[in-house]
């Protein structure tokens, strides 16, 4: 196993084992790659007062019972199976259930070879939201697209 999918696996397990009452746990998508390899595009949301608060103001990630964080990551798992951060191009628009949007913008998070996204959001408590993401990995054209509903609840 590559660092860089320890590193991640280790990033969402703290987070799963962190906030397992709270929210939903990581969850993934997986798309055909033009050349026989696989995209995996990993995402998770979460209310940003679960984040310690020196965790927050290093990646500068407001902590508030309004605001929550949407993490997403995408591995390139090539023919052989071997397994790859690669940067990516992320669009996302968020919906809450009166059909208001809103466009998230995401910021690039690098540690060694793991890649992530981190966007943040205002919620209301319980509002269903939905979530409609195209990621653009690296050299390629098309986009990966996926719709994924989450409820955020203050802590």
């Amino acid at each position: 196993m590559t660092k860089y999918i320890q590193n991640v696996l280790k990033f969402m397990l703290l987070l799963c084992l962190s906030f397992s009452a709270f929210v939903q746990a990581e969850q993934k998508k997986v798309f055909n790659g033009p050349d026989g390899s696989e995209y995996e595009i990993h995402y998770i949301g979460f209310t940003s007062t679960f984040l310690d608060p020196d965790v927050a103001k290093q990646y500068e990630i407001v902590r508030s019972r309004a605001l929550g964080v949407i993490n997403i990551s995408v591995i390139k798992v090539e023919q052989d199976g071997s397994r790859k951060a690669v940067g990516a191009v992320l669009q996302a628009k968020m919906t809450n259930d009166i059909q208001q949007n809103q466009f998230l913008s995401f910021q690039q998070i690098v540690e060694g070879p793991a890649i992530y996204y981190l966007a943040q959001l205002q919620f209301r408590e319980g509002e269903v939201l939905t979530f409609d993401v195209s990621a653009y990995p690296e050299g390629s054209v098309k986009p990966l697209q996926f719709r994924f509903v989450q409820n955020f609840y203050n802590d």
